[in-house]
């Protein structure tokens, strides 16, 4: 007795079925790549623009948070805080400043090392930024460094918090986060 030959549709699931690839390796998502290049972020409303890596995500937050800027294990958190008591402008009003949120700092990470510190004198844009090694509030195992700069002006502190793992952290910082710091512009408001 002769069989009957397998219809083509089963012949073609069987053979396709063993194509595949069980080594293809699983993607590191925590990878820093470089950036490609830069865009303006505006956020009129708030009255913010800086330049963000084209290849980085940008989520837009809720206030006071508003936004971050990410990829991988390194983020930027934009956060504007309306004030209503005077904001600093002279060297020593910033100096005042500097050494409060070192301060606060180290009061709410006792891990933190501070690294640097410095003022941000430059038209249109008063800021005390800090550099400094901590450990993420939310999980105590994970070590990270940062770069905070924290802007006054137009009845706000505007806050750039960039983290990323020690190992990234530099190269990092010198590809993305400074120039992100560097790029920060205050405007009033468009929506107030």
């Amino acid at each position: 007795m002769r069989r009957a030959p397998l219809p083509l549709v089963v012949v073609l699931v069987v053979l396709l079925a063993g194509c595949g690839n069980d080594r293809t390796p699983v993607t590191n998502l925590g990878v820093i790549p470089a950036p490609k290049a830069f865009r303006d972020a505006i956020f009129a409303d708030e009255g913010i623009r800086f330049r963000a890596p084209t290849n980085w995500r940008i989520i837009p937050g809720q206030a006071p948070q508003v936004a971050t800027v990410a990829i991988g294990n390194a983020q930027v958190g934009i956060w504007r805080y309306p004030r209503s008591e005077p904001l600093p402008e002279t060297r020593s009003q910033l100096d005042a400043a500097r050494q409060a949120l070192v301060a606060q700092i180290e009061s709410r990470d006792p891990t933190f090392k501070l690294t640097s510190t410095r003022l941000v004198i430059k038209p249109g844009l008063r800021a005390v930024e800090v550099v400094g090694t901590g450990t993420n509030l939310t999980n105590a195992s994970v070590q990270r460094e940062m770069r905070s700069l924290h802007a006054y002006g137009h009845g706000a502190e505007v806050v750039m918090d960039a983290f990323a793992p020690p190992r990234d952290f530099a190269r990092v910082d010198e590809q993305s986060f400074a120039p992100m710091a560097r790029s920060l512009q205050l405007r009033a408001p468009s929506g107030r």
